[in-house]
């Protein structure tokens, strides 16, 4: 009597069988992977453009010295503004801090660009320099 195997059919096979036959499946995947170099992200040469010239589409607005350059972030802007203020005044970082409440390690972060001010401390500082607010953050 020949005897069969109590095996299912279903049962595991081993490693080597599985990965021989996923290997077309693995390779056809391998060129379609998200790591893979994209094809299309360099420009078509009828797409590049010329460098800027003098008097290209972003001139510097009339009241701004022609060498002058906006930092692009408006913490940045209004720490260079305060900055400016401060030594108008001839006050240093501690004074102003000592004179107006504020931590003198926060001034020089936000005269950096670094930290970010609030509108309270906008007011503070407006109220220790003797202005408004609005002229606080003009040309910001």
């Amino acid at each position: 009597m020949e005897r069969t195997s109590s095996t299912p059919s279903h049962s595991l096979q081993p490693v080597g069988n599985h990965r021989d036959a996923a290997a077309p499946f693995a390779a056809s995947m391998h060129a379609s992977t998200p790591n893979a170099a994209p094809q299309s992200l360099s420009p078509a040469p009828s797409q590049t453009t010329a460098a800027p010239t003098a008097t290209g589409p972003n001139p510097a607005p009339p009241s701004r010295p022609s060498g002058f350059h906006l930092p692009i972030d408006v913490s940045s802007r209004f720490g260079a503004r305060l900055r400016e203020l401060r030594r108008e005044r001839n006050l240093t970082q501690l004074k102003m801090a000592t004179d107006f409440g504020i931590d003198r390690s926060f001034i020089s972060d936000v005269e950096r660009g670094r930290k970010s001010i609030s509108l309270p401390m906008l007011e503070v500082i407006a109220l220790g320099m003797k202005m408004s607010l609005s002229e606080l953050l003009q040309n910001i």
